[in-house]
């Protein structure tokens, strides 16, 4: 009787750590999935900034009448 005892409490123990490895291993990953979630949604913003920002700017080359042609860059007159 007691080597069974001292089996299950083995087997508990075995499980207990199991357990806490995969629960730690799963707060990881939710981590890191809110973190790529947290990036995705900072990359869609500066995307949309940036393409503000062009637009802006080739208003201004326009208004400013600058010679720039966007496949080549500033034009020397």
């Amino acid at each position: 009787m007691t080597t069974l005892d001292v089996r299950l409490e083995r087997i508990e123990k075995e499980y207990g750590s199991l357990r806490g490895a995969q629960n730690r291993l799963m707060d990881k990953v939710d981590g890191f999935e809110s973190a790529v979630l947290g990036l995705t949604e900072v990359v869609a913003e500066n995307r949309e900034l940036i393409m503000e920002n062009r637009e802006m700017l080739l208003a201004i080359i326009q208004h400013l009448e600058v010679p720039y042609k966007p496949s080549m860059g500033f034009q020397k007159d």
